[in-house]
């Protein structure tokens, strides 16, 4: 059983390590938990990758003192004995936490219930769930190496795997001056209206854009956006194959979330990374420096943001050939291209133990 949800980041690492373990026991039982209302469940029941999913009505904590951690508390517990009745019904041998508040529940409740369990923690800074559940659970399987312990074991993003298994005949260092600015599944205000105000100066260098939005973004500057489709811009809400878009882009604009960092770094992608600020633990920054520091990438703090600073760095990314072939060489020094392997090898050993 994998648990997760809230941002598709929790379920798409899932998806590689879900088929690699049916294709090696193809009468394998693979249930799932995640939210209602999480980005999860339209790609899971999408996917067809699980036996049974399972949502329930989980709410995050907020910082500080609030009325909403009440409810929150609420049903966290509720969760969690209801997470007690569905293992004492299906009985897997492993549960697994992808991160997000529901696993909180449903990995406590295994703990309760001795049923083996681990958790995977997809950014370089633990989420507040997994956080909590490290010291709990049988192993901690980490996508960068932030702790060392008998219980942790790197393994990577299986995200990364897959993108890079699925496109690798098509990976190329593209010589034209594309780009794409995508703010992650929720889209990025801040970003959407800077790129959209250096149109001119973009086309002006001959920098062709594909700009995502993100649904809301696109919604509610529908008056702003329709007119400003051409050849050299192309503005579009929501894709559902964003690596597939990311082969014809000579570089990217990008969020830091940890989904979106593995599908750049499979795909060898020089990026400018702009971490959202919004996020728990700022992980976003630390996800975008453990790149940066590696010089597998650009970084630039949305409080540094401009237009000056976002003009000068795109057309370094696209012009300055030494600066691509370095960056194209880091991401293909730390590319774990065998993360699902590893992953799998983890929970095996659970099940041999």
């Amino acid at each position: 059983m994998f648990a997760g949800g809230g941002t598709l980041g929790h379920i798409l690492p899932v998806a590689p390590v879900a088929r690699a373990l049916r294709e090696a026991n193809p009468g394998i039982k693979i249930y799932f938990v995640g939210t209602m209302k999480g980005l999860e469940r339209d790609y899971a029941e999408r996917e067809g990758l699980f036996t049974r999913a399972y949502y329930f009505d989980s709410r995050g904590f907020r910082r500080g003192f609030s009325p909403a951690n009440i409810v929150a508390l609420y049903k966290h517990f509720k969760n969690y004995f209801k997470s007690r009745r569905l293992l004492r019904k299906i009985a897997p041998d492993i549960v697994v936490g992808m991160g997000g508040y529901v696993s909180g529940a449903v990995v406590a409740a295994a703990v309760a219930r001795k049923i083996k369990t681990a958790i995977h923690e997809q950014n370089s800074v633990y989420g507040f769930t997994n956080r909590v559940l490290r010291k709990k659970v049988d192993k901690v399987l980490l996508s960068y190496d932030i702790e060392k312990n008998e219980k942790t074991f790197l393994v990577g993003n299986p995200r990364l795997s897959e993108i890079y298994r699925r496109y690798r005949d098509q990976i190329r260092q593209v010589d034209e001056k594309t780009l794409l600015v995508v703010g992650g599944s929720r889209g990025a205000g801040g970003i959407n209206d800077l790129i959209i105000g250096l149109k001119d100066e973009l086309r002006e260098k001959g920098i062709k854009v594909t700009l995502i939005t993100g649904n809301n973004y696109y919604r509610k500057n529908i008056k702003k956006i329709e007119n400003l489709g051409d050849d050299f811009f192309s503005v579009r809400p929501f894709v559902d194959n964003l690596p597939a878009l990311m082969l014809s882009a000579g570089a990217v604009v990008s969020r830091a979330g940890a989904t979106t960092l593995a599908e750049i770094t499979a795909l060898k992608k020089v990026s400018l990374l702009i971490p959202s600020p919004y996020v728990a633990g700022n992980h976003q920054e630390k996800n975008a420096a453990t790149l940066a520091e590696r010089g597998a990438a650009l970084m630039l703090k949305e409080t540094e943001m401009n237009r000056e600073n976002m003009l000068a760095m795109i057309t370094e990314l696209l012009e300055n050939k030494t600066l691509r072939k370095s960056i194209i060489n880091n991401l293909n020094f730390i590319a774990d291209i065998d993360a699902c392997d590893k992953f799998v090898n983890q929970l095996n050993e659970m099940i041999d133990k």
